[in-house]
């Protein structure tokens, strides 16, 4: 039966125009997704890596996750940077608040606070909820700590990044 309603939705989907591959890819993803959220990460790190080279933004997202956490692969900071800045490049919402972290930290890449501000002020925007409450709040603590001129330098970093759809923010 499963497999009939998969062929009912690769008819409908590709008679709607999108591509066999694109429902091949989104059944993969969520195939992925299940296995991450069971805690297989071995083998969701091998499910959301053909995806992330093919440019899923949302398995780029799991995937430096994944390596800011060392789940499923080693610990590499520089590695989850690399993946997060693929996936927000795409205008992905959730990679921005672990980008801000990364630069505010200095994990993986030089510390950079007006590069983390910006990513806080990006993902307040895009994000809802307390996901974006919480962005929010750690930019403003991160505003207070800040002089003037890091500030307007982030504030044209936002912009830049912004107006250029999220291609131009490193």
């Amino acid at each position: 039966m499963r497999r009939f309603f998969l062929a009912m939705l690769l008819v409908l989907t590709c008679a709607a125009g999108a591509s066999p591959r694109s429902v091949v890819a989104a059944e993969s993803l969520e195939e992925a997704e299940f296995t991450y959220e069971r805690g297989e990460y071995t083998k969701a790190a091998r499910l959301f890596s053909p995806l992330a080279e093919q440019g899923v933004a949302a398995a780029q997202f799991y995937l430096g996750v994944m390596h800011e956490k060392g789940q499923g692969v080693r610990q590499d900071y520089p590695t989850a940077l690399t993946w997060f800045r693929k996936a927000a490049a795409q205008g992905y919402a959730g990679p921005q608040s672990n980008l801000a972290l990364l630069y505010e930290r200095g994990r993986g890449v030089r510390k950079d606070v007006a590069r983390a501000l910006m990513w806080y002020h990006i993902a307040g925007a895009l994000l809802s909820g307390g996901e974006a409450r919480a962005a929010l709040k750690r930019r403003d603590a991160l505003t207070s700590q800040m002089t003037a001129a890091q500030i307007e330098q982030a504030q044209e970093m936002i912009r830049v990044c912004q107006e250029s759809q999220y291609k131009k923010c490193d």
